[in-house]
């Protein structure tokens, strides 16, 4: 039975700009970035980055390849022309020249050829299994920088407003000095916890600048604070599917495991390569000859070979390029099953990190809630003189952690859940993001 599962992908604020707008409008010259979606500065990276442009021309290098192991099959032309000048007795009575025209067809090579077509052919489906995990790389990584400075930004707006928050209680404190109902001690702690904040704000907008000139170098754009919104305005990817649907899904996308599985072909085309050079090789040559050393005025000849050549190479290094050609078989094999369990992991760590974040998120929400409230109210009974200064200190504190600690969650889950259609559904299922109201998203299991 099919299991299915539901992706739900939810793109917020603002209007999408089309993908085909991008990258009609990007090059390779910085660009003042006028999107809020990560969808699009990953279009605009895929677009522009050099790594994307050298691994595509790896990809018609590799069929090129294919064609050229492709001609080997035909029959191969060769020609000589060569001209004496000698006192030689035995060249006396011939030409001065002789002109020989080859045309050399394999018949038999011991599978050479066809394991050299094989060989071209796994290293195509290796280059543009490189390409697509260029593609990945790339995503994840715009996909890594983005929320890091949407993050950042968030925090940052909120150590903004806390600290107008202990601008306004600091005010408020001197005032009480100056009337004599308060000490000069509160007003001392209301700096303190007011230069604390300011420091720790620095911190936050140094990690902001660090995660825009990422996104900046990925994406060849001028990314502005001004243009990142918010984690809960924008794409939010919920899993509702089981982990064993997911890593099967992974596993069917992952360009690591298509890669592992390219070089096993390769590798295995290696041992037949260095299998056929055991075995001789047959061959039919036609020769056109025009002229002759030793018969001046001979009509041209035409002759027909049937051939049989063989090299074995120094001593026994043939039987050792087998041993080796097998040895790096076996170890491609081990390495497919390396990157099966890489993906598995990285799977599940995603997962576990969402469904981790979705609940903290709920207990985080709350926790805020509770300190706005408890902050006025507190307040409030500081004016009346039933609460210390110190309490209405801390509870603005706690109020600070507790939105930061949400926008992390917030940020955990968007991160995580990026990464999970990246590496469950592919790049394109991410450029092929469509706005609010649209159909989930549906994964079937194969």
């Amino acid at each position: 039975m099919k299991v299915k599962l539901y992706v739900c992908v939810f793109i917020g604020i603002g209007a999408v700009i089309s993908r085909d707008v991008a990258l009609a409008q990007s090059s390779i010259a910085p660009q003042v970035d006028p999107i809020t979606s990560p969808v699009e500065y990953i279009a605009r990276a895929l677009q522009n980055h050099p790594s994307i442009r050298s691994a595509q021309m790896q990809v018609q290098s590799g069929k090129s390849e294919v064609q050229g192991a492709r001609w080997q099959f035909w029959p191969t032309p060769s020609i000589s022309a060569e001209r004496v000048n000698t006192r030689d007795p035995a060249y006396a009575g011939g030409d001065d020249h002789a002109i020989i025209v080859r045309l050399q067809q394999p018949l038999w090579t011991g599978g050479r050829l066809a394991a050299g077509l094989a060989r071209s052919e796994a290293r195509a489906l290796e280059a543009h299994a490189d390409f697509k995990e260029v593609q990945q790389k790339l995503a994840l990584q715009v996909i890594q920088a983005w929320s890091e400075a949407v993050v950042a930004n968030e925090k940052l707006e909120a150590y903004e407003g806390s600290l107008s928050t202990h601008g306004r209680l600091l005010a408020l404190v001197q005032r009480r000095v100056a009337e004599g109902v308060s000490s000069i001690a509160d007003v001392d702690l209301a700096h303190s916890r007011r230069d604390g904040i300011l420091a720790e704000a620095a911190t936050v907008r140094s990690q902001l600048e660090t995660a825009l000139g990422k996104l900046n170098l990925l994406t060849f754009s001028t990314v502005s604070r001004e243009r990142l919104a918010k984690t809960q305005d924008q794409v939010i990817l919920v899993m509702n599917g089981v982990l064993d649907d997911l890593i099967q899904a992974a596993r069917a996308e992952s360009p690591q495991i298509s890669k592992a599985r390219a070089q096993i072909e390769l590798a295995h085309a290696e041992v037949q390569i260095a299998k056929s050079a055991l075995s001789p090789e047959v061959f039919v040559r036609a020769e056109r000859q025009i002229g002759s050393y030793t018969n001046a005025g001979l009509p041209s000849q035409n002759r027909v070979f049937i051939g049989l050549t063989s090299s074995l190479g120094g001593g026994l290094s043939s039987l050792s390029g087998v041993q080796a050609a097998d040895a790096h078989y076996k170890a491609a094999v081990d390495a497919l099953q390396y990157q099966e369990l890489a993906v598995e992991d990285q799977i599940q760590g995603d997962l576990t990190l969402v469904r981790n974040a979705l609940q903290r998120q709920q207990s985080l929400q709350r926790a805020k809630k509770s300190a706005v409230e408890v902050s006025v109210s507190w307040e409030r009974q500081f004016l009346a003189g039933r609460k210390q200064w110190q309490e209405l200190m801390n509870v603005a504190r706690e109020q600070l952690q507790a939105e930061t600690q949400l926008i992390d969650a917030q940020g955990a889950i968007q991160l995580a859940s990026l990464r999970l259609q990246v590496l469950t559904q592919g790049v394109e299922s991410l450029l092929g993001a469509t706005p609010i109201g649209t159909s989930p998203i549906t994964l079937k299991k194969n």
